[in-house]
């Protein structure tokens, strides 16, 4: 009876070794990864793989036998690195390193493994062999490179959209430059203008002195002989009105330079306004900006609007200055378009919180229905009359006020006048966003 208990006991021992080692076996047949232990001799042969390994299309017979040999597994475009960084590895007697790399299957296909292998050495410290656990990665790896392909796409998009921005943007500034083209003729006509008179008088008092140096020369050849020789010299720049001419040559030459610069300063600011792809981020004076904007449309509020001025002192700003200078042109064309007959422009300049500077442009105009208020930043909108306006000043300056992580605020009353607040980071474009409660 003892004797039957025993072996019963011995047969469920076997029994459940048996049963265990079948879980085990399903277990690592499932299991995407590998186990490898190899020679530390040429060619890696394989002393032991785990028999999950017909995953791959291979036996652990085959790879056992050396056919093929490990090597030949590698895909050749990886085998050289891989030698290398073993050789580097087992050099710096590392306990334990990892690779990626591909193994080629029978039918020619690859997949990618992670390889984490650790040397084992003898005593004396010589290698023995390596062991090797190999998970197959194919689907990260893949998954990694279509995401790279994506992000490359995105960028290529991103390249697009900005030159598509860029253009738009100086479409937009081109048109408004078009739209006040002959108010700032008609800035430089005038200086041009009394300059080219004051050469035709200066003309005129060049030819009067030299005809007064000529009668000198000529009384002082004759002052031995002629006795009337000055006196002729005399009646002659009293007939010229010598005093006259030399005190009014210097005023001339004073209007004229003083005309010239109003020409220098109009030319530089218009080409500063209109340069194409400004993209460098620099510290800018906001008032300097503010003034040169507001000499090119200058000629289109002059004649209806008195501009007040009101700059609190501002540090330099990081910002794109020529982007800044396009929405102050939009925003001050704005509002002495909005004035029929004559009014006000007020620019406010203030600090908030002193990380933002707020920029004011308020008019006495007539105002916008509180009904269009929420469409004055949508692209083509536009309450102006044809040829007034192309409905993209105010989303072109939305979109570079998003590109400064600003905000831009708009108040209006009917009959009463418009207020545009536009608030810019000092220091950084990177701080949070400003908040609608700030002042």
């Amino acid at each position: 009876m003892a004797e039957l208990r025993k072996n019963i006991e011995q047969n469920l021992e076997q029994t459940e070794q048996q049963l265990a080692l079948q879980i085990s076996s399903q277990v690592v047949n499932s299991s995407p990864v590998v186990g490898f232990r190899w020679s530390a001799t040429e060619g890696w042969p394989v002393l032991f793989v785990t028999p999950n390994v017909q995953n791959w299309g291979y036996t652990p017979e085959q790879l056992l036998a050396g056919n093929p040999p490990y090597a030949k597994l590698v895909h050749p475009d990886d085998l050289g690195k891989v030698v290398s960084e073993v050789e580097a590895h087992l050099k710096a007697r590392d306990v334990a390193f990892k690779q990626e790399y591909r193994i080629v299957k029978p039918d020619g296909s690859a997949i990618w493994v992670s390889d984490r292998t650790s040397p084992v050495f003898s005593s004396d410290g010589s290698l023995v062999h390596l062991d090797g656990v190999l998970t197959d990665v194919t689907e990260r790896v893949l998954n990694e490179k279509k995401l790279a392909t994506a992000l490359d796409e995105q960028k290529a998009l991103n390249k697009r959209l900005e030159e598509a921005n860029n253009q738009l943007m100086q479409s937009e500034k081109m048109a408004s430059v078009g739209q006040l083209a002959a108010g700032i003729a008609h800035e430089l006509n005038n200086p041009i203008g009394f300059v080219h008179s004051n050469l035709g008088s200066l003309e005129g008092y060049l030819r009067d002195f030299l005809e007064i140096i000529d009668a000198y020369e000529k009384a002082a050849t004759n002052a031995s002989t002629d006795p009337d020789a000055f006196a002729q010299v005399k009646r002659l720049r009293e007939e010229l009105d010598f005093a006259f001419l030399r005190e009014d040559i210097v005023t001339l030459l004073k209007e004229s330079k003083d005309g010239l610069i109003r020409v220098r300063k109009i030319v530089l600011d218009l080409k500063s306004f209109s340069r194409v792809g400004e993209q460098d981020w620099q510290p800018a004076d906001i008032h300097q900006g503010l003034d040169s904007t507001l000499n090119i449309v200058w000629n289109e509020l002059k004649y209806k609007c008195e501009v007040i001025k009101e700059y609190a002192e501002l540090p330099p700003v990081y910002c794109l200055i020529s982007q800044l200078n396009q929405v102050f042109m939009n925003l001050l064309v704005n509002a002495g378009q909005a004035i029929e007959k004559h009014g006000t422009i007020k620019i406010r300049t203030s600090m908030v919180e002193d990380q933002w500077v707020c920029i004011e442009i308020s008019d006495s105009g007539c105002g916008i229905p509180e009904e269009n208020l929420h469409r004055v930043f949508d692209p083509f909108f536009t309450t102006k009359p044809v040829g007034k306006g192309t409905g993209l000043g105010l989303s072109v300056s939305y979109g570079i006020i998003q590109r400064h992580h600003g905000r831009i605020e708009v108040s209006s009353q009917v009959g009463v006048g418009t207020t545009f607040k536009v608030f810019i980071p000092i220091n950084s474009p990177s701080i949070d966003p400003i908040s609608e409660s700030t002042p």
